[in-house]
């Protein structure tokens, strides 16, 4: 299983190949939207979750996505921190 951190990182890394802006760059807290990203980019990265995680993700939970943080909430609760 992957640890929280390296699932974040590669969360990261895609967001920032996608918006093309280094990763210390896009802040986590801004809407999806917001930061240049589209219902299609928030799907994918729920499916990435779901994969990093075995498990899928409930509906409930990706309604009330707004920001990278509310994302990573969700992995940090699923995932064990690097040892």
């Amino acid at each position: 299983m992957v640890s929280f951190e390296s699932a974040r990182a590669e969360i990261l890394a895609w967001v920032s190949g996608t918006l093309k802006v280094p990763p210390e760059q896009i802040d986590l807290d801004k809407p999806l939207d917001t930061i240049g990203l589209d219902s299609l980019d928030a799907v994918h990265m729920i499916a990435t979750i779901e994969t990093l995680i075995g498990e899928e993700v409930p509906e409930e939970f990706v309604r009330q996505v707004q920001c990278l943080n509310d994302m990573f909430a969700l992995l940090r609760r699923k995932l064990p921190a690097a040892a």
